[in-house]
């Protein structure tokens, strides 16, 4: 049956597929060779939190490591995970687009369910390789020079060749045809043997090799690899001369349909040449009911990690801020500079949208991110007293405006200017002054609320918003600030200690005025009142 409507619940495997956090590398070596699939995911808890492949042990066996040492320092890393209830061929997705074997499979609680690997795929998905006349030279890449051995080499030499050119088998060859071929299970067989590394290849090689030529379709392949249950074939030109090695890695790259159609697509995402971008860039799977993050640049992977990867786009970007922008996407195919915050940071992200209108894939985001969480702040932030800048507490009190005209809500206003300023710049300096403009904000923000408003208006001007709260209650909090201000003993760089006092005027919304305009005339106009009253004061009517 084709791919499409299977679930991969239905294809996992569990036995012998996991050891517990702290066994050695022995017992894990005896679980692999047991479960047949080259891989062991290591559980704590129920929940995986590592995993050892072929090649994995096959490093730790070239570098020496004792097999009797604990398999918790090499294990655990970033994993991919997937839950059971995805279909197959999503799995297929986020296995090539993260350029993996295998695939870990969680229940919804992120308990181990078991493994899912390229050759279980393979055994449901002849009928997706029928639809496609893709043969192996057009699969092949015949830029990787072949890695070959002989039957007088050492093991050692091939676990060399083998974690050097970070391959997962070696033909044996004598007069450039293959006569053997030794794998990453060939090794790990050898180990738990006890066969010693300085053993000859020839004695331990897997013979007869089993080839197959250039015309060779990849429907033949993947039967022959099914029977045989092997996950890779030794390649011969047409005078039977060994030219390459092809993997179950290589046809899981090219089971989506027609290869024209898979190189054009990938050619324009090439997966490695994002690597290189400075933006965070992430490739979400559109299936319709919901968007799923398929595979993530490393600057992505660096910012959240790996298990970011086969969850809802939403787990990034709020998921009230998506499902707005979501139809745009689709029906735009691209947007442009869209911002979200994810707690105290704020990103931008534009994208574009690939249909592919598959029964199971509706199609690809690309998605470009960026933090401009310091740009944003560089932009509404005074960068001498580290609290908003006019352009922001201007925007916000517009906004406030429109808000308590619409919910009927009051709030109120204050501005508030130090008084003989310019005195304080002429006797101790301009780091005089901002040392004493830093030491008032400070004191201002402690007397105010988490959710209250505080920006540099001018030189030695400031403005206050306070939602929520009315004429009489404002002009208790602002006298209190005033006297906070009036009873501060500054320390200035030039040794001296001094006081300054600060005159406020206060309006309130709707009685004082219905517009930002409004309010802030009849405040300024009330600081003036202040100043000519004899300053250090507060006035509100």
């Amino acid at each position: 049956m084709g791919m499409g409507n299977v679930s991969i619940n239905e294809i996992v495997t569990k036995q012998d597929q996991a050891v517990t956090a702290g066994s050695s590398v022995r017992q894990l070596l005896q679980a692999m060779r047991r479960n047949h699939n080259g891989v062991v995911v290591v559980l704590e808890g129920g929940r995986p939190i590592g995993i050892m492949t072929e090649r994995d042990i096959v490093g730790l066996l070239h570098a020496g490591v004792d097999m009797d040492t604990s398999i918790d320092r090499y294990a655990r890393k970033p994993l991919v995970q997937t839950l059971g209830e995805r279909k197959i061929s999503y799995a297929v997705n986020l296995m090539v687009e993260n350029n993996i074997r295998r695939l870990i499979v969680i229940d919804n609680n992120g308990e181990f369910l078991g493994v899912v690997t390229q050759k279980d795929l393979f055994q449901h998905m002849e009928d997706d390789f029928s639809q496609t006349t893709i043969k192996v030279r057009h699969i092949l890449d015949r830029r990787r020079p072949l890695v070959a051995t002989t039957q007088e080499e050492t093991i050692s030499q091939v676990l060399a060749k083998m974690v050097s050119a970070r391959i997962s088998s070696v033909p044996v060859i004598e007069d450039r045809r293959a006569v053997g071929i030794i794998t990453e299970k060939d090794i790990l067989r050898l180990a738990g043997d006890n066969v010693p590394l300085t053993a000859k290849v020839g004695d331990h090689m897997s013979s007869p090799v089993v080839a197959a030529g250039l015309e060779t379709s990849i429907v033949a392949l993947v039967k022959e690899m099914n029977q045989r249950n092997i996950r890779r074939l030794v390649i011969n030109d047409n005078e039977g001369l060994v030219i390459g090695v092809l993997t179950s890695r290589d046809l899981a790259r090219n089971v989506e349909g027609d290869y024209n159609q898979f190189l054009e697509r990938k050619l324009k995402h090439t997966k490695e040449v994002m690597n290189l971008f400075p933006e965070m860039l992430l490739e979400v799977i559109d299936l319709g009911d919901e968007q799923l993050v398929i595979w993530a640049n490393e600057k992505v992977v660096a910012r959240f990690g790996k298990s970011i990867l086969d969850k809802s786009v939403t787990e990034l970007i709020p998921e009230k801020r998506w499902r707005e922008i979501f139809p745009d996407i689709v029906g735009k195919g691209k947007v442009e500079d869209v911002r979200f915050k994810r707690g105290a940071e704020i990103f931008e992200f534009s994208g574009f949208y690939l249909p592919l209108d598959k029964d199971t894939e509706k199609g690809r985001i690309q998605l470009i991110l960026r933090d401009i969480t310091e740009e944003v702040s560089l932009a509404t932030t005074d960068s001498l007293t580290n609290i908003y800048n006019r352009r922001y507490v201007s925007e916000f009190l517009a906004n406030e405006t429109e808000r308590s005209r619409r919910l009927e809500r009051f709030f109120s206003l204050a501005i508030m200017d130090l008084d003989d300023f310019k005195q304080v710049n002429d006797t101790h300096g301009h780091m005089g002054g901002d040392a004493v403009l830093r030491a008032v904000v400070e004191v201002l923000k402690a007397g105010l609320r988490n959710y209250d408003v505080i920006g540099r208006y001018g030189g030695e001007e400031f403005l206050v918003i306070l939602p929520e709260v009315g004429k009489e209650r404002t002009m208790a909090v602002i006298d209190r600030l005033r006297h906070a201000v009036e009873t501060l003993g500054i320390e200035l760089p030039n040794g001296h200690r001094i006081s300054v006092t600060a005159s406020f005027g206060v309006a309130t919304f709707a009685e004082d005025g219905t517009t930002p305009e409004d309010l802030l005339v009849r405040a300024d106009e009330r600081l003036y009142s202040a100043k000519r009253q004899g300053k250090n004061r507060v006035v509100g009517e």
